[in-house]
C-alpha cells in the first residue's frame, strides 16, 4: 500500500505542478491579452478621432463645392483647364491607338462599317430595280 499511496502522491504532486505551471502561463497570457486589448483600444480611439477630423474637413469642402466657392479659386480654374486639356489629349491618343489596333487586327473600323452599310443599301436598291418583273 505504501507504493500505491506513494504513486498517488507523486501523481498528485505532478498534477499540482502542471496545474501551477498552466495557471502561471494562463495568467501571463491574460496579462498580455489585456495589454494588447488596451493598445487596440488606444489605436481605435486614435483612428476614431482622426476619422472625425477628416469627416469635418470633407463636410467643409462639400459645403464649399455646393456654394461654388471652389470654382472661383484661380488654382481650381487652372486645374480644371489642365484636366480638360489632359482629357482631350487622352481621347486623341485612345482614338489613335484604337485605329492602330483595328488596322493591325484587320477588322473594319466603325466608319468603314457605316460606309459598307451605305454601299450595301445603295446596291440593294439597284438590285431591287433590276429584278422587278417588267410589265408589258
Amino acid at each position: 500500500m505504501t507504493t500505491t499511496s506513494a504513486k498517488a502522491a507523486e501523481k498528485q504532486g505532478v498534477t499540482q505542478n502542471v496545474e501551477a505551471y498552466l495557471k502561471g502561463r494562463f495568467s501571463e497570457a491574460q496579462k498580455r491579452f489585456q495589454g494588447l486589448e488596451g493598445e487596440a483600444n488606444k489605436a481605435f480611439r486614435t483612428l476614431e478621432t482622426r476619422s472625425q477630423v477628416a469627416a469635418k474637413e470633407v463636410q467643409a469642402l462639400w459645403t464649399k463645392v455646393h456654394a461654388g466657392e471652389l470654382r472661383a479659386d484661380p488654382r481650381v480654374q487652372e486645374l480644371t483647364k489642365k484636366v480638360d486639356e489632359a482629357g482631350v489629349e487622352l481621347r486623341k491618343r485612345l482614338d489613335g491607338l484604337q485605329a492602330k489596333v483595328v488596322e493591325a487586327v484587320g477588322v473594319a473600323s466603325q466608319s468603314q462599317v457605316q460606309q459598307i452599310t451605305q454601299e450595301l443599301g445603295r446596291l440593294s436598291k439597284k438590285l431591287d430595280v433590276l429584278l422587278k418583273p417588267t410589265r408589258r
